[in-house]
Formats: C-alpha cells, sequence, structure tokens
C-alpha cells in the first residue's frame, strides 16, 4: 500500500507533546514533511495527500489556510491550555484516527469558508472564521461605501461604524458573538455580516447592518478612508482609499477530519 503523503504542521522542539505525536505518525507508516504554521506557503503542498496540524486553534486556522481539496486533521496537543474549538481529537486518540485514515474508514465534514477579493483579484488565505474590515486606527471611524448585490440588484449605502465582520458558522462563537451576533451552524451555507457600533446620528441612519451572504448574494466594500483587512485575526491588508473589497461564501469549505 502506498505511503500517504502527509504534511505536519507543528512546533516540534525535543522532547515536547508535539514531538511525541510526529513520532506516532512515523511509527504508522505515514510519509511526512514538517512546516511551522507561520512559514507555511501554498506550494509545502504540492504532492500532499494529507495535512495534520498539532497544537492549538491557530496552528488548525494556519493549517487550513491554502488547504483546497485536501482533509485536514486537527490535533490538539495541549487540551489544558487550548480551548481546541477547531480540533477534532487529542493525542490520546491519534492511534486509533491514524488507523481510520490508513484503511479510509475515517469522516470528514466541510466548513464552509469565505473568500475575499480586493480590486477584483482573489486573496489568499481563505478565511474560515471571519474577516474583519474597519479603519487602521481602531480609535477612528471606519468611513466605507458598502453595496449588496444578488440576481442583478444593487443596494447601496454610506456607512460610518467601528468596522465589519463577516463570520462563518465555525467563527461565529468567537469574536462575531461577542460583537452581538447570534451563532450559528458552521455547515450553514451562508456567512453573516454585522456591523459593529454603526454611526446612528441626523445623518447616519443605515439599514444595511446584518446581512445573511448566501451563494447567490455577495457584499462589496468601498474604502473611504485607510483602512486594515483582517483574515482571522492572522493576515492583514492594508485598503487604500477606493479600493474594493468583495466578500462571498467560498466555493471551496474545508474538509476536515472528524
Amino acid at each position: 500500500m502506498a505511503k500517504i503523503k502527509t504534511l505536519v504542521v507543528c512546533k516540534c522542539p525535543k522532547n515536547s507533546k508535539e514531538s511525541a505525536v510526529c513520532r506516532i505518525i512515523e511509527r504508522k507508516g505515514f510519509e511526512f514533511k514538517y512546516h511551522w504554521k507561520n512559514s507555511l506557503k501554498p506550494s509545502d503542498l504540492k504532492n500532499i495527500n494529507i495535512v495534520i496540524s498539532i497544537g492549538g486553534d491557530g496552528t488548525a486556522l494556519s493549517a487550513g489556510h491554502f488547504l483546497i481539496d485536501k482533509p485536514l486533521l486537527a490535533v490538539n496537543s495541549d487540551p489544558k491550555k487550548s480551548e481546541g474549538a477547531l480540533t477534532t481529537i487529542n493525542i490520546n486518540e491519534m492511534n486509533n484516527k491514524l488507523d481510520e485514515i490508513k484503511n479510509n474508514k475515517h469522516q470528514t465534514e466541510l466548513l464552509e469558508r469565505i473568500e475575499v477579493y480586493i480590486n477584483d483579484k482573489l486573496q489568499i488565505p481563505i478565511a474560515l472564521n471571519e474577516v474583519f474590515i474597519a479603519n487602521e486606527k481602531a480609535y477612528l471611524v471606519s468611513k466605507y461605501k458598502i453595496k449588496i448585490i444578488k440576481s442583478g440588484f444593487t443596494k447601496e449605502e454610506e456607512h460610518k461604524s467601528s468596522g465589519l465582520i463577516f463570520s462563518t458558522g465555525t467563527g461565529s462563537t468567537a469574536w462575531f458573538k461577542s460583537a452581538g451576533g447570534t451563532p450559528f451552524g458552521a455547515q450553514e451555507k451562508y456567512i453573516k455580516m454585522i456591523v459593529r457600533e454603526p454611526y446612528s446620528g441626523r445623518l447616519g441612519k443605515f439599514s444595511i447592518i446584518n446581512e445573511t451572504i448566501d451563494e447567490k448574494k455577495e457584499i462589496e466594500v468601498i474604502s473611504e478612508t485607510r483602512m486594515v483587512l483582517a483574515i482571522d485575526s492572522i493576515r492583514e491588508f492594508i485598503l487604500k482609499k477606493g479600493d474594493k473589497v468583495k466578500i462571498k461564501i467560498s466555493k471551496w469549505p474545508l474538509m476536515r477530519i472528524k
């Protein structure tokens, strides 16, 4: 049987919990290479069958950012210190899970993601949790035009607020919930947007405040000030005045091994 080509994303200091998991992977006969999340690139996924992240939620997020058609196994290496919202198993379950994968008896689930286009160019990575857009300086008001585009219909407003959060179901129990959003399922075929602290003075009465974005709808944001766009609180893009951002549900959900 051909060896399963595996990319292992983890810190691997000597005698760590992560290195112990790596030894298990090796003993099971997987062909693998290491990468730490901070240096991961799309090219590292060439000729790979599966990606295994070993760490916490941040490691799992980064490991999945460049995945299109390969599954992710997310392992929580320290459940006492890591929330583990994105991880599916802990170290003690590794042996059985790797056997399932070798025998093709594992199950996967699809986690919806968000695509971001800046001036019509798709940006990498693809967001698993959320996309945040706001003034580069958090204490200053965010000024932007926002459009809803669906089936030839367009609605547009000029906004002042503390920024926007676009969330998947996976990310909806975190920042989105703290900002006043209602959590929803990770497999739901839509994403949600919430406007943070919209200006509601005499000259500012907005109707585009909370939106559900399904496969037939997209949102366009045109910056009126210098702004920052953050993907999963990991990757940042600076938006200049006039830059156009398009947000839509991704056609590439993340395949996570249960």
